[in-house]
């Protein structure tokens, strides 16, 4: 991929790629970061600054629990070989859910690999939901699933 002609597509195969390398556990999951990367994450206090103090922070519980993430009605903005991406991320670990906000700034490398250069990610406070008795938490969760496809096929309200 050339970033001077960086896409849309290319940033959603690169959000895919790496989503699936957080869910598995996978290394590669930290390859996707500058290694001048600034992180905002919900886990820390303070501006993280740089690959390696985020790798330290983060490393020893990135392979643990079953985990699935969920990334929901993306917007991306693209300016020459400079990304931004917002999306919702819901990720479960071993069941427990958390609802995030997450911005990503992409940019190219020179080898002309997409890399995060700064992550920032806020929890979406807990909506009470109300479910009609006999209903588990898994319907719910199926169903907020389908209406945000829905609205990423729609695009979101401005």
């Amino acid at each position: 991929m050339a970033t001077s002609n960086l896409s849309t597509e290319d940033v959603k195969g690169f959000l895919t790629k790496w989503a699936r390398a957080y869910d598995a556990g996978d290394e590669t999951f930290f390859n996707a970061f500058a290694k001048d990367t600034s992180v905002f994450s919900v886990s820390a206090p303070t501006r993280i600054d740089g690959l390696e103090e985020y790798k330290r922070g983060f490393e020893d519980h990135f392979g643990k629990g079953n985990r699935r993430s969920q990334i929901l009605s993306p917007e991306i903005r693209i300016e020459g070989s400079t990304a931004v991406a917002t999306f919702h991320n819901r990720v479960s670990i071993d069941g427990h859910v958390s609802n995030l906000r997450t911005t990503l700034v992409l940019s190219g490398d020179s080898g002309g690999d997409l890399k995060i250069v700064h992550l920032h990610q806020s929890p979406l406070s807990a909506v009470a939901r109300v479910a009609p008795s006999g209903v588990g938490s898994e319907s719910v969760s199926l169903l907020e699933e389908r209406v945000a496809t829905a609205a990423a096929a729609v695009g979101t309200p401005k």
